[in-house]
């Protein structure tokens, strides 16, 4: 009997058991904080991987173990929730992270929340910059911060962005500001040798970055201490977030062609250029009307039924296309991110192409309560060509405007014409034949990863450990054949370049939180760090000559004749102790401050080591009582700091005196001194001051930031003057200044906002006035057509004044003076001045948004003004006849001088040139002021009910134009309004516009 009783008991303890552990249902719904529902919010059970996702209703369903007592929500763009499983249906609220009291910043060794900064930093969202038709992050950034200049020089697939972050701070140093990948700075720009423009962030997809933040002022920037001086970009890649595994598919193909063509400039036909020439043979006196056409017929090919069009040869309508693959996902343990993509894209000029294979993988564990570890790991390979640029004659599109119409790129059998007469030794080459006998290849890697540890060893106190990697192999190999273009003379030639740039960073941080108060709402953020980077390069050269008659052998080591091998390196290393202080009095007062002591091998024994600082306020005065009364005020804010940073990016001996062989002797090697160097050279020194306002009105209907700053470089590194008896003419040091200031404004608003209809319009502006302060002994810094004049802009033009041309005679004329009071027909009487600069006055964006139901229309106009362009190669197409065997372009066919009394723009043709009239003055300086449709998106998104039928989580449609409509002021600018921070063309490939359709799957 008592067995019996011990039996029904352990039944019905394990049936108590099993009702115990049996999963019990959680319904809810999820919404935004208008009460919209937010579809694919994760919920996932905390200390579980049991999660789910909300459809289209913002609604779930989810089966969790019965002792379960909490979920977390989470959704991307929102701030997660932790939600007591209590009171079911389960009502949610998220509220948005692009909230000013929510979203959180990514800042220099950590983040903070909006109301907690005292700096001027913009940040860049995922959304702004994923599944652009760009080959790289910095393409991406124009129009999208206040005060960043992101200006193309080339149009070439894979070619380098110029950057610069409120004006140009230096003279001889680098103005492109610090680039930090996942905490590691990283070494940017083109690191190639032979190829005419590359980009080592072009191996990084911006499909996989999260976010960017653009550090101005001091308070954001100066903790990176001695390379701050320009600005620092922080890029963010992306992280896994808890919940469920989720894929996303991105798809996109499309076309690329010119975005800028004037007509006017268009080459000649040939039958122009033959009326053009006989003119120009004439007033030269080298022809008479009954011998002319004589002449061009054995010298140009007149008559000879050739009329072929060299500009469509040389240039096309393009293929683009990209797949981008990722899977995220986790739970409060683990979390992961991983990734993987195809780019490619063909330029608008033959012989230049850009693919990219990429992958990424991002794991962050929470090893134990005090431990966690995460490591991240961003790779890209990079199979780039690129044809010559600039007064090469195998630049295709210098030939598609020099070379003769009457010269054609193929023979009636439909061979290449590589030979003479028409292309001879010493003619332009026939780029459509050099673009397929010759070959110019880089091949690119790039992998950027680190790990790290965090542990927490106070619940207020944790230590950070950080050692992160930026490696970058580049191959160039250069074949030019032996029957045609550069190889001829030496029966072919052909390079090799290696260059490998491997840069590591380790940096320690400690971080202390502390509160004052029961309510924890005065807070003191402290941390302390030291940090060391080291940066090696190797570069290995091969070049031979005398290739084998065929193209299919490329590399050097078949030629006959070794020319070149040699190997080199350098390198550079920081090592830097920094602190950080952030003191927050009730989200009222914010009071931040910086030190940060850097070391440095690229300056002086003397000047190693040198310390830089900043010191920031804000008040949040929506935080007092006076404001909060006012209940259509969400955010007000003022911001001032002031501090100082350094500008190290110089090259790495400039400091160090040095020999070098060569200087040969009796047939043995000898060495003399080749660099003076300066034990005392240390950082330009830059010091900001910034004072900005932040305002929210009618529930963040209408925003406002407002910066305006002065920025002083002081410790200029100029060439001062040296007595020749040292044996060398200048010696760098610190010597001059310079000053940016400016204001810079984003405005948002959103006229509309309707369960169904939204239109938001956001607007950037920034206006800059850089002076050049002092240099030394305040003497004039010549640089080509630009002058660098103390209390004048750093890209003043200085040239000679156009003054029109004689309707007399059809002489160019030019004023003497800046006077303008006098004329002369003669160039080299004529004195220079300055005229304009190549730097804009302001630039910025207007940003349209406009979303009904599931269509969404977004739009960006790009404006830039106030700068002119010089046209660099306009003396040889709208020379007056100067380079008369080449051809020429409409504007000098028609607008040329032909009688007395003409009221003409161009003086009259004359074979060989009109008394100089193709020297530098502003004639050919165009005012670059222009808006262009930087890119417009129509996009739909799947309906929930559809996504749901056919079990996927989202979908979306799109096209997307981009650079589709270019206004410019002035109607004779020849080329593409964007020539780079220069403003001053190099017949670089032009840069495309595209029209893309595109794909993007969540499930």
């Amino acid at each position: 009997m008592r067995s019996k009783c011990m039996i029904a008991l352990l039944c019905l303890f394990v049936f108590a058991g099993q009702v115990l552990a049996q999963d019990k249902e959680v319904t809810g719904t999820v919404m935004d904080s208008r009460g919209e529902p937010l579809s694919n919010a994760n919920i996932l059970v905390k200390g579980t991987r049991i999660g789910t996702s909300t459809d289209g209703a913002g609604k779930f369903r989810i089966l969790v173990p019965n002792n379960a007592k909490t979920l977390v929500i989470s959704s991307v763009n929102f701030s997660s929730r932790e939600i007591a499983i209590t009171n079911l249906p389960l009502s949610i609220q998220l509220q948005a992270s692009s909230d000013n009291l929510s979203e959180v910043v990514v800042v220099a060794y950590g983040s903070l929340k909006k109301p907690e900064l005292t700096g001027a930093i913009n940040t860049v969202k995922a959304a702004d910059i994923e599944n652009r038709p760009f080959t790289s992050i910095d393409k991406a950034l124009q129009g999208a911060v206040p005060g960043l200049q992101s200006a193309a020089a080339s149009g070439a697939p894979g070619s380098i962005q110029q950057i610069r972050l409120r004006g140009i701070g230096s003279i001889n140093a680098s103005s492109e500001p610090l680039w930090v990948i996942d905490g590691i700075p990283v070494n940017t720009g083109d690191a190639s040798r032979a190829t005419t423009s590359a980009n080592l962030l072009s191996t990084l997809n911006p499909n996989d970055v999260e976010s960017i933040s653009v550090l101005k002022d001091a308070s954001a920037a100066s903790v990176y201490g001695s390379r701050a001086a320009n600005g620092v970009i922080l890029v963010t890649t992306k992280k896994g977030k808890s919940g469920k595994t989720r894929f996303r598919l991105d798809m996109e193909a499309g076309q690329n062609d010119i975005a800028y063509f004037n007509d006017n400039y268009r080459p000649l036909k040939a039958a122009e250029y033959f009326d053009l020439t006989r003119d120009g043979l004439i007033n030269a006196g080298i022809a008479n009307a009954g011998n002319v056409d004589g002449i061009m017929s054995s010298n140009f090919g007149f008559g000879n039924g050739v009329d072929f069009n060299w500009l469509d040869a040389t240039t096309r309508k393009s293929p683009q296309q990209q797949v981008n693959l990722s899977a995220s996902g986790g739970n409060d343990r683990t979390t992961f991110n991983i990734s993987g993509g195809y780019f490619r894209q063909d330029g608008t000029s033959i012989q230049s192409s850009f693919k990219r294979y990429n992958g990424a993988i991002s794991l962050v564990n929470k090893a134990t309560e005090r431990l966690t570890l995460s490591t991240n790991i961003t790779a890209g390979f990079v199979n780039q060509s690129s044809p010559l640029a600039g007064g090469a004659f195998g630049n295709p599109i210098l030939t598609s405007y020099f070379l003769l119409p009457s010269r054609a790129a193929r023979k009636s059998d439909g061979s290449l014409n590589i030979t003479a007469p028409d292309f001879g030794p010493g003619a332009l080459f026939n780029t459509v034949a050099t673009a397929e006998l010759d070959n110019r290849r880089l091949k690119q890697l790039g992998v950027r990863g680190g790990f790290s540890a965090e542990y927490k060893i106070l619940n207020n106190l944790k230590f950070i450990s950080r050692i992160g990697t930026d490696y970058n192999v580049l191959e160039e190999n250069n074949y030019e054949n032996p029957f045609h273009g550069d190889g001829l003379n030496t029966n072919g030639r052909g390079f090799s370049f290696y260059t490998r740039i491997f840069n590591y960073t380790w940096s320690n941080l400690l971080d202390y939180q502390q509160t004052f108060n029961q309510e924890k709402d005065i807070t003191l953020n402290l941390q302390l760090g030291y940090e060391a980077q080291d940066s090696k390069t190797f570069q290995s050269s091969i070049q031979a000559e005398g290739f084998p008659a065929t193209t299919a052998l490329t590399l050097p080591v078949v030629a006959a004749t070794p020319i070149t091998a040699s190997a080199t390196g350098s390198d550079y290393a920081f090592a830097s102790a920094f602190s950080v202080l952030n003191f927050n009095y009730k989200d009222r007062f914010i009071v931040s401050g910086s030190f940060r002591r850097d070391g440095s091998s690229r300056f002086g024994i003397n000047n190693r080591y040198g310390n830089f600082w900043s010191a920031g306020i804000s008040w949040n005065l929506d935080r007092e009582t006076f404001i909060q009364s006012l209940e259509w005020i969400e955010q007000f804010k003022l911001r001032a700091s002031y501090g100082t940073n350094g500008n190290a990016s110089i090259g790495n001996y400039d400091w160090q005196p040095t020999y070098a062989f060569g200087f040969n002797y009796n047939q043995q090697p000898g060495s003399a001194p080749n660099t003076i160097g300066n034990l005392d050279l240390t950082w330009e020194l830059n010091k900001p001051l910034n004072i900005g306002m932040d305002l929210a009105f009618l529930k963040n209907r209408i925003t406002l930031n407002a910066d305006y700053y002065i920025r002083k470089t002081t410790e200029l590194l100029l060439d001062a003057p040296l007595s020749r008896t040292s044996g060398f003419s200048t010696i760098r040091g610190n010597f001059g200044s310079m000053e940016n200031r400016g204001i810079e404004l984003n405005l948002g608003l959103v006229p509309v906002r309707t369960k169904n209809f939204e239109w938001n319009i956001s607007v950037n502006y920034a206006y800059n006035k850089n002076k050049i302060l002092e240099t030394v002994n305040n003497q004039d810094i010549l640089a080509g057509i630009f002058i660098r004049r103390p209390d004048y802009d750093f890209q003043s033009f200085y040239v000679r004044l156009w003054a029109g041309v004689d309707p007399a005679n059809g002489d160019p004329l030019w004023y003497t003076d800046a006077s303008k009071k006098e004329t002369t027909n003669n160039w080299n009487a004529a004195q220079r001045t300055i005229f304009g600069s190549a730097s804009p006055k302001y630039f910025g964006s207007i940003n349209n948004s406009l979303r009904f139901r599931n269509i969404t229309l977004d739009a960006q106009l790009y404006y830039n003004a106030g700068n002119y362009i010089q046209d660099a190669w306009a003396g040889f197409y709208m020379g007056s006849g100067n380079g008369g065997a080449f051809n020429k372009v409409l504007r000098q066919f028609e607008e040329r001088w032909k009688q007395p009394g003409d009221q003409a723009v161009l003086p009259r043709y004359v074979y060989g040139g009109n008394k100089l009239a193709q020297n530098a003055s502003t004639l050919y300086l165009y005012k670059a002021d222009y808006i262009r449709l930087r890119d417009i998106t129509l996009s739909y998104q799947l309906p929930s009910e559809v996504l749901k039928r056919i079990g996927i989580g989202s979908a979306n449609f799109y096209v997307r134009g981009t650079n589709l409509w270019t206004w410019v002021r002035d109607k004779n600018l020849p080329w593409d309004p964007e020539q780079g921070i220069s403003s001053q063309t190099n017949l670089n490939i032009f840069i495309p516009k595209s029209l893309t359709v595109g794909l993007n799957l969540g499930f």
